[in-house]
């Protein structure tokens, strides 16, 4: 990999379960708060991919009767055309390049355990990276792969911790996409990654219990070392670790599902993180707790 001289920015989040409207306009809003382009995002996981209704899983519909952001894609953002159109939303993709209100960098994720992967199989065939909407702009990358995002090198794990019964391939059919397979897994060692995405938590990390997260993660991630891992799916927060020299960081849901009863619901805290990056040598990652995001409420985000 070239070495990079020029600061890249690259915007990390945790699940978004549809909520893709609002990531973007986070995006957006950091651009404009910081007079910088983003050069590209990461998401780890259940981004809710579900372009047709019908196929919700049980805890996608229980939330969508609540949140209709939950079915974000199928209404902004499927193939061959939305469902709906959305002007800012537009805008924000698809605005003058050169003005900080666009947000014009690929969106590179993996898939979660809330998919529809039915769906997402017919989508991306045996490709192992390509666009899934009608913007081109959320890549997904297949697990046990890897991509070159804004000269950092990115490898994805995708699916929840693995079941004891489960089989070693994670890209067949059927079931096993849900959770980290072994063969993805074999598939990216001898690869040196500078970060990696996930779902799940490797298990045991940042004083997360041994009954939670992925063996197969936690084994990958100390015998790979990538420099980063980010991964999202657990409801808990799970504090920064380190696991040799690999930083690990857990991103929150993207979204105001938090307790308050009233109309006006804080953005979930450490839901957006940032990667500086130069080169292999000088980089760093922060959560992101500025003013700016702490004032995104449901009741503001749609007029900010």
């Amino acid at each position: 990999m070239n070495e990079q001289h020029e600061e890249k920015h690259i915007a990390v989040f945790g699940d978004v379960h549809g909520h893709l409207r609002l990531m973007f306009q986070l995006c957006q809003l950091w651009q404009m708060e910081h007079g910088v382009h983003l050069d590209g995002i990461l998401q780890c996981g259940d981004l809710g991919f579900f372009p047709n209704p019908n196929n919700l899983d049980k805890a996608t519909r229980r939330f969508a009767e609540k949140d209709p952001e939950e079915l974000g894609f199928q209404r902004y953002f499927s193939l061959p055309e939305p469902v709906e159109k959305d002007e800012r939303l537009e805008r924000t993709l698809n605005g003058p390049a050169e003005a900080h209100s666009t947000v014009r960098c690929p969106v590179v994720w993996c898939h979660g355990n809330h998919e529809d992967f039915e769906s997402l199989r017919r989508t991306v065939a045996g490709d192992e990276l390509v666009a899934v909407d009608a913007f081109r702009a959320l890549y997904w990358l297949r697990s046990g792969c890897t991509t070159d995002l804004a000269g950092v090198r990115v490898g994805a794990l995708g699916g929840g911790p693995e079941r004891e019964d489960a089989p070693a391939d994670d890209c067949g059919s059927g079931e096993p996409w849900k959770w980290v397979g072994e063969r993805a897994c074999n598939n990216l060692l001898g690869d040196k990654l500078d970060v990696l995405i996930s779902h799940s938590a490797p298990r045991g990390v940042g004083g997360e219990s041994d009954h939670w997260g992925s063996v197969r993660l936690r084994q990958f991630v100390e015998l790979s070392q990538p420099l980063y891992h980010f991964y999202g799916h657990h409801s808990r927060p799970i504090p920064a670790a380190e696991c040799g020299r690999t930083r690990c960081f857990w991103l929150n849901d993207v979204c105001f599902r938090g307790h308050r009863e009233n109309a006006n619901k804080p953005l979930e805290e450490g839901c957006m993180g940032l990667l500086s990056w130069r080169n292999g040598e000088e980089h760093d990652f922060e959560v992101l707790d500025e003013p700016w995001l702490r004032g995104v409420t449901s009741a503001s985000w749609r007029h900010m």
